[in-house]
């Protein structure tokens, strides 16, 4: 299970709108979902366990798919090695 406090994000896109979904552990316990949109719609649920939950997404997914929405596939920019604590190579570039 993730950690609490750690957002999961999940983006669908048709034309020009998005919706935007964050699943996170609510502390002391449950499960969060917000969504975000389509426009200016803003949304907050519930859910005592993982299994409400994931229920209610695929319903909802379904939902968007058959409205002509689609999944943007995942990009977590931050992926990967942590550079800022890898020793540089060559001399800071701000200083030269």
């Amino acid at each position: 299970m993730a950690k609490a406090g750690r957002t999961v994000v999940r983006m669908f896109t048709c034309d020009q709108d998005t919706v935007r979904w964050e699943t996170r552990i609510a502390e002391p316990h449950g499960l969060e979902l917000k969504v975000f949109g389509p426009g200016a719609l803003r949304r907050e649920y519930s859910f005592a366990d993982a299994l409400s939950l994931t229920e209610y997404q695929v319903q909802y997914e379904q939902e968007l798919v058959l409205s002509g929405y689609r999944l943007l596939p995942h990009s977590d920019r931050r992926a990967g090695y942590e550079r800022r604590r890898s020793p540089r190579n060559t001399e800071d570039r701000r200083r030269a």
